[in-house]
């Protein structure tokens, strides 16, 4: 994927157990078809409000089928709502020439006020949940239309055009629902047909070739089917814990036209789909699974992805082949710490095993109170890197290195650093007789401290496909059948029908 795979993503991944491949279309018959719709949560780890509108109008009901509202306006649904009650005077200013009428109408105002100061003051309270309707653009809490003393499901439906949460259009339906730890989530209900396009789309360049972008659909959709039904109240989260998914936005001709072309192919090994795992960039070679995750998986192989240098003449995509981190031992002790590792100030950090491919696979820190040992992926969780394919060094301080001064991102990790500036460097600005006119700032010489420095390549967790990969093959001639089967070593592509 384009983003970093977080490490909880792979405890959730139940990785089939495979027997020998087998090509058998009739296995495609016992398998169930493609869903004709999916359930994706679109709210994170959980929101504590979520404002839902529609580009047209919309139709918003209760669990028991009772219609809360039918139009065009926003609607707000929070938990924790603070409200007050009670009974709330307000008086209009004195002024001077007032008419008796109005005169009459202050002194019942006053008459009101001190009866309302001898009952009980206005009070705050908390209403666990509400649902409101908004009434203009700056209207903050809305007129209560449902409140309850916990989360209720609600249901929004576009009667035309699109609906409308956290800046996002989709198809489909919206619901106010529960993740599994309790928190509030907005789920979308989409046809599969119209899911995949957006995850193609979130997840690689509609721009790429189609090969690729094929690729994809079928791993996508493979991904699918091997995690449905995981969650009480939905299917799939839509960010890079699962798969990347932004509604209408990053739908394109081309990722439909991807899904279009494989509709109801799944890859499959042993006449089972897949774990089709796949990362942004492999750094040139790929992981056997179980240097990474849990399980050894036939298909899961270490394979060569030379396309992946691709990446490295891409604006987006430079970063995702070959990176560094570097940090002072000090500020590796404090982000180790935050990441739940207190082993004081880091002395070194040592590579005890590492796989053929290069990955570090068991790591020592050793600090000046401790040392502890940290395996397979956590290793990028815990220094924060782009991916687990890297090596680790402590650089001696009292280098020097020039910055140009257009270099924003340098210059700031220098102060992040506690970087000496041990000089500037001009250019020299000559008249047309040569003559010297002015001078300009054109960077800036740093004295460097000794730090850790982790030079890596690639972005994920390097198990299965990779992105930049699939489109290098695909730039060279290889169709998507042939990159799959490149990456999932031994499956067959089987047509289980459906969405």
């Amino acid at each position: 994927m384009k983003r970093r795979r977080s490490f909880a993503r792979v405890l959730i991944v139940a990785l089939i157990a495979a027997s020998f491949a087998t090509g058998d279309p009739a296995l495609a018959a016992t398998l169930p078809a493609v869903p004709d719709t999916v359930r994706v949560n679109v709210a994170g780890l959980g929101v504590s409000y979520a404002e839902i509108g529609s580009t047209g109008a919309m139709t918003v009901t209760a669990a028991d089928g009772k219609i809360l509202y039918k139009g065009q306006q926003r609607t707000l649904t929070r938990r924790n709502v603070r409200r007050a009650e009670g009974t709330i005077v307000q008086l209009p200013p004195a002024k001077d020439g007032i008419s008796p009428e109005d005169r009459e109408s202050r002194l019942e105002l006053l008459r009101e006020a001190r009866r309302a100061a001898q009952e009980p003051a206005v009070h705050i309270v908390t209403i666990p949940f509400e649902f409101s309707l908004l009434q203009s653009a700056s209207d903050p809490m809305g007129t209560p239309a449902l409140s309850d003393a916990k989360i209720q499901p609600i249901f929004f439906k576009a009667d035309f055009g699109y609906l409308n949460f956290n800046g996002r259009l989709f198809r489909g339906t919206l619901e106010i629902a529960t993740d599994d730890e309790g928190d509030m989530i907005v789920v979308n209900t989409v046809p599969t047909a119209d899911y995949l396009p957006s995850v193609i789309g979130a997840e690689e360049p509609s721009t790429w070739h189609p090969q690729a972008l094929a690729a994809q659909a079928i791993a996508a959709r493979t991904y699918i089917v091997t995690h449905l039904a995981r969650h009480d109240h939905y299917d799939i989260e839509g960010d890079v814990r699962d798969q990347a998914y932004e509604g209408l936005g990053s739908e394109a001709d081309s990722t439909r036209r991807a899904v279009e072309r494989t509709a109801g192919i799944v890859a499959t090994y042993g006449g089972r789909p897949i774990s089709a795992l796949f990362s942004a960039n492999a750094g040139g070679i790929t992981e056997d699974s179980e240097n990474v995750f849990p399980n050894a998986l036939p298909y899961l192989r270490s394979v060569l992805s030379p396309g992946d240098e691709l990446a490295k003449d891409s604006a987006f995509g430079r970063t995702s082949y070959e990176w560094n981190r570097e940090f002072t031992a000090p500020q590796l002790g404090n982000y180790l710490a935050s990441r739940g590792i207190d082993i004081g100030v880091p002395q070194r950090v040592e590579v005890l095993q590492a796989s053929p491919s290069g990955r570090p696979i068991v790591v020592r820190i050793v600090g000046d109170k401790g040392s502890k040992e940290i395996g397979k992926d956590r290793s990028r969780y815990y220094f924060g890197l782009k991916s687990n394919l890297f090596r680790v060094s402590l650089v001696p301080g009292g280098g020097r290195e020039w910055v140009s001064y257009r270099d924003s991102v340098r210059i700031m990790d220098m102060e992040v650093l506690g970087s000496k500036v041990a000089g500037t460097t001009y250019d020299r600005l000559l008249n047309s007789d040569r003559e010297l006119v002015s001078l300009r700032t054109s960077g800036y010489v740093y004295e460097l401290p000794d730090r850790f420095v982790f030079d890596g390549k690639g972005f994920g967790h390097s198990v299965g496909m990779s992105q930049w990969g699939a489109q290098g093959m695909a730039l060279r001639g290889s169709d998507y059948e042939q990159i799959l089967k490149h990456y999932y070593q031994g499956i067959e592509l089987t047509s289980i029908g459906g969405a």
